[in-house]
């Protein structure tokens, strides 16, 4: 092995560790610090940078899932800084949690005064954190036992990370540590688990026992009890469950991190697939993405230093993940994202090639979705000779929803593309979209042709026009080397 391979693996080893370890310190530090702020604490503000440094921080990579983006400015950089405060972190004892705990939960209740009980956090079903914030200030004991379950819980896992790596047991304990941070994952509820089915395709990221891992969150998260997805589907839909449908299979046959699904038969019609939400998921959302919003901004001052500094916006990034995530709370959206893919696809050349399944609208509703049921199997595992066009038709299309319809879906782990058994690809799950206007479109062509021709000059204009950068800061990147 050469030196120049030596050298890299020992980075891309570094870079796995702290991607790991990052990954157990999110909960735990999106608590401490959501009671810190909650307790009007305020970290140090950094010695303010150049036009020209701020303009390389906070340039952004294009959108292709809001998930995905999070993890990208969350762990695109980490340094010996951030390991040491991580290390610091996972040795606060459990008297240092309950104390913040407690206090974090007395300056709720004086702010909560005076406050109106909201029935919902997000009562026109759109993300707002404003409304969380009265929803959950008036009921600050929730938030504290939900901060104080997270703290521990990342404590705890990121505890035996650090073990592991003092004493040299990283790569003897790699398989059994992945499997702890799925199960310390599921435990963690929805949030967290879009978190990792985000992580789960980070190759640059994680290693790959971690990869494996979790896999799992993608569609084999534990499910709740059919008895409660009757009641849902019951409310919903108005009908009993016998009525709707001729049979129901006793079981999910996939569970996921919002929901579960069902292979039902319509009475004298086909099969379906019968996805159902699971119970009180707004709330749940809200109150992880509340607490995840408080502690963005100190989390970003205290990792804010020339070795350890994160580059991106985490509250902005949060904001927007979160507007995607609450969007996928509502099956009706998820279906009409569908139906216009569909129709979209129709009118390109790979019609026939690609599809999203069938919605029945008859059998659908806010938080159940009916679609027709698509014989299939996963395109990484299949073993069928035609892999390798179908890899070729899910490239194409994504590059014509991006290029082209506007509409991406932006969710595409491999439990949501499948080989149906007639050699066409069906893409799955379409709760989570990005819409892209003309202007973005045409800006970003323009933006791929001149990187491809070599023409740099152009550069600094389109990252303007692409929302990258603002536009105050263009001349900056013109002078820049």
């Amino acid at each position: 092995m050469s030196r120049h391979d030596s050298l890299a693996r020992r980075q891309q080893g570094r870079v796995e560790r702290r991607a790991v370890l990052l990954t157990a310190a999110v909960p735990a530090a999106g608590a401490a610090l959501g009671f810190a702020v909650a307790s009007g604490w305020s970290a140090p503000r950094a010695p303010p940078a150049s036009n020209a440094a701020r303009a390389a921080h906070d340039v952004a990579e294009p959108q292709t899932g809001a998930g995905c983006e999070l993890l990208r400015g969350s762990c695109g950089t980490s340094g010996s800084s951030s390991s040491n405060r991580l290390a610091v972190g996972a040795a606060l004892p459990a008297g240092l949690a309950a104390s913040l705990a407690a206090y974090g939960v007395q300056q709720l209740r004086r702010r909560g005064r005076g406050t109106a009980r909201l029935a919902s956090p997000y009562p026109g079903g759109v993300y707002d954190q404003e409304t969380a914030g009265a929803y959950f200030q008036s009921r600050p004991w929730l938030v504290a036992w939900r901060g104080l379950d997270l703290l521990v819980t990342g404590l705890s896992f990121g505890g035996k990370l650090l073990l592991d790596s003092k004493t040299g047991q990283w790569e003897a304990n790699v398989d059994v540590r992945a499997k702890e941070l799925t199960e310390t994952i599921i435990s963690l509820g929805p949030t967290f688990i879009k978190i990792g089915q985000a992580l789960s395709i980070r190759a640059d990221l994680l290693p790959p026992a971690y990869l494996v891992a979790l896999t799992e969150l993608q569609d084999r998260v534990p499910p709740f009890p059919t008895g409660e997805a009757d009641e849902l589907i019951e409310s919903q839909l108005k009908q009993p469950v016998g009525e709707l449908f001729e049979e129901i299979s006793p079981l999910p046959i996939a569970s996921a991190s919002l929901g579960q699904v069902y292979k039902a038969k319509l009475r004298d019609g086909p099969y379906v697939a019968v996805k159902v939400q699971r119970p009180g998921m707004e709330e749940v959302v809200a109150l992880d993405l509340y607490l995840l919003k408080l502690g963005a901004g100190p989390a970003r001052q205290l990792l804010s230093g020339s070795q350890s500094g994160l580059n991106s916006d985490l509250a902005g990034l949060i904001d927007e993940w979160g507007k995607g995530f609450v969007e996928e709370l509502d099956y009706r959206k998820e279906a009409k994202n569908a139906q216009q893919f569909q129709a979209a696809i129709e009118r390109t050349p790979l019609a026939g090639a690609v599809f999203a399944p069938t919605v029945v609208e008859s059998c659908s509703s806010q938080k159940v979705l009916t679609t027709e049921w698509v014989d299939g199997e996963r395109l990484e595992q299949s073993q069928a000779e035609d892999v390798t066009k179908l890899c070729s038709v899910a490239m194409n299309t994504y590059l014509t929803m991006l290029l082209e319809t506007g509409t991406l879906h932006a969710d595409p782990h491999p439990g949501n593309l499948l080989r149906t058994s007639d050699g066409r690809l069906c893409i799955l799950d379409w709760g989570l979209v990005t819409s892209l206007d003309t202007s973005f479109r045409v800006a970003y062509i323009e933006h791929i042709a001149h990187l491809v021709s070599a023409d740099y000059g152009p550069v600094p204009r389109d990252l303007v026009k692409l929302g990258f950068v603002p536009e105050e800061m263009e001349a900056d990147i013109e002078k820049s080397e």
